[in-house]
């Protein structure tokens, strides 16, 4: 288009904002921009779905609620542009800078895609030489960019620098973040269910109250960032091949009473967080696994050796853990509601009881503050057992060994007790 005629157009928008009776609103739909400085303008609730501003100079550009459907913005630069409530559903802004940028509301749905490249971080489908672009993972940058509240689901967003970015309340459901950099970025309250952060860098990065069902993680350094109050129990493939492998030996183990597979050897991991709900892990050698924070929920744990485990504010509600083996393990604020951990009976050779059982084992473990409500402890070892503040309310601790058991501050309401003497 003729310069003079965009700036025309431009000034009548300016009156159109201001409601004067000679404005008119601006319309650029499939226009050809390439290359035009609109540095500073405002062009808020603009129409220019297709247009062409591949790198067009969008700086401190006032976008807000503009319709950019399906627009190009291939290597555009949008550094510190407001894109609040932008309509850039299908925009394809690979390679364009967005550093500082606004893009609290935007939506990228509809096959937007977000993707490093070499300049910045691209979104959108087809380039304009009619290829979907391929991921490259350098040089993305949204540092600091506004996306509160935005969709982006289902968004290739592989290495880019969000750094310092706000995304609090987005919904990043199923997003890919590999090896992206997240430090300081905020994620409160957001939806990141089944997101890949595998490799992401998240010092400082804030995910309080966030959803991470499902989420990915690999390789990713948990303790340098803020899950408070977060949904977020990792997915086994987070923590590599070789854990997924050890667990479905594990399976075939069980299925085939020993005769395939092989018993599970997970003793001295760190698996924190990990989801090994309703997963059966009897038997298997956890001794002294990293689980603080895991999801054991209706696990079944018989026999399993768990024994000096970490699994501070584990979820273990309703697991069957006859015969588990917990000595010094520590459970500090776990949950076990309606958790079995009585006894198991012994067999013979060939198959039949024999008449005595295998207790659960909780000597000397740490249970403070955990919460047994509706276990079943029956005959189990707590001998040396810190239950101090541990709510153990209709619990069954019939026949339990609880010499030196200390029970400052538990709540026993309705318990079953051993007799003393």
């Amino acid at each position: 288009m003729n310069p003079m005629e965009v700036e025309r157009m431009l000034a009548r928008h300016r009156e159109w904002l201001a409601k004067r009776p000679r404005g008119a609103r601006l319309n650029l739909s499939l226009a050809d921009l390439q290359g035009y400085d609109f540095s500073g303008a405002d062009l808020r609730a603009a129409k220019m779905s297709g247009a062409n501003m591949s790198r067009a100079v969008l700086v401190e550009t006032n976008l807000s609620e503009a319709d950019l459907f399906a627009a190009n913005l291939e290597r555009a630069d949008l550094s510190k542009a407001d894109l609040t409530k932008a309509d850039l559903r299908g925009a394809s802004m690979r390679g364009a800078t967005l550093a500082g940028a606004r893009l609290m509301g935007v939506d990228f749905r509809g096959g937007a895609l977000m993707q490093a490249s070499d300049n910045g971080v691209g979104f959108g489908g087809p380039d304009s030489s009619g290829n979907k672009p391929k991921a490259n993972t350098s040089g993305a940058d949204l540092a600091e960019a506004n996306l509160r509240g935005s969709n982006l689901t289902g968004s290739n967003m592989n290495g880019v620098n969000l750094a310092g970015a706000n995304l609090s309340r987005a919904n990043l459901t199923k997003v890919s973040l590999r090896k992206a950099n997240l430090a300081g970025a905020d994620f409160k309250g957001a939806c990141l269910r089944g997101v890949d952060m595998s490799l992401a860098l998240i010092d400082g990065a804030d995910f309080q109250g966030a959803d991470l069902k499902g989420a990915i993680l690999e390789d990713v350094d948990m303790d340098s960032a803020n899950f408070t109050g977060a949904e977020l129990f990792v997915d086994v493939a987070s923590f590599g091949d070789t854990v997924a492998s050890i667990l479905q030996e594990h399976e075939k183990w069980i299925k085939t009473d020993g005769r395939e597979g092989t018993r599970a050897d997970l003793a001295g991991l760190n698996m924190e967080r990990i989801d090994l709900s309703n997963k059966d892990l009897s038997g298997a050698n956890l001794k002294g696994a990293k689980l603080a924070g895991a999801k054991l929920q209706n696990s079944t744990l018989v026999m399993t050796d768990l024994s000096e485990a970490d699994l501070t504010g584990a979820n273990l509600i309703g697991a069957l853990a006859n015969g588990v083996n917990l000595a010094r393990a520590i459970l500090q604020k776990a949950i076990l509601t309606r958790a079995q951990l009585g006894q198991v009976p012994l067999r013979g050779p060939d198959g039949k009881p024999i008449g005595r059982f295998w207790s659960a084992s909780l000597a000397a473990a740490d249970a403070s503050d955990a919460d047994f409500s509706d276990a079943l402890l029956k005959g189990a070892n707590l001998i040396d057992a810190k239950l101090n503040r541990a709510r153990l309310v209709n619990a069954n601790l019939t026949d339990a060994k609880m010499v030196n058991a200390d029970l400052t501050g538990a709540d026993l309401t309705g318990a079953q007790i051993p007799q003393q003497g």
